[in-house]
């Protein structure tokens, strides 16, 4: 079967777009710049071990990635520390207060998320939480669907 890759493409760009609006709306809701949002969310949900792998998960420079963090840190969000073990690396952690952030933006999400689905049929609502767990995690889908 051949798949109408020019629509999928057109699609793909109108979803980022939507993506990025709602990324707008929650970041400026919470008081922060979206990359702040992306790495007080990836700290509090992957627990990255470095500052580089955090670069990685919100897609910045490992040196944009620092001042990000530098600016969560002033605002007590984040405390930095020098790594035990390896004196080279840093220890990232999320304070009461990133805590207690990132899940009220995970809340403001589900509560987007909600409004999104809402008049959709219960079927058609657990196929595309299916099909945005697929594309999230590509790696955990297995050919026998």
């Amino acid at each position: 079967m051949e798949l109408p890759t020019s629509n999928v493409g057109v699609e793909l760009l109108r979803l980022t777009r939507r993506c990025r609006g709602i990324d707008k709306y929650v970041s400026s809701s919470a008081s922060l710049t979206i990359d702040e949002m992306h790495c007080l969310l990836a700290l509090f949900s992957e627990h990255p071990p470095s500052v580089t792998r955090l670069s990685e998960l919100i897609n910045v420079s490992a040196t944009r990635a620092s001042k990000i963090l530098k600016g969560l840190e002033q605002r007590g969000f984040v405390t930095r520390m020098m790594h035990a073990a390896d004196r080279r690396r840093e220890q990232v952690m999320l304070t009461e207060a990133g805590t207690k952030a990132a899940q009220g933006i995970l809340s403001m999400f589900a509560e987007v998320g909600s409004e999104l689905l809402g008049s959709w049929r219960k079927e058609l609502a657990t196929d595309f939480s299916w099909l945005l767990r697929t594309v999230a995690h590509p790696e955990k889908v297995s050919d026998s669907g």
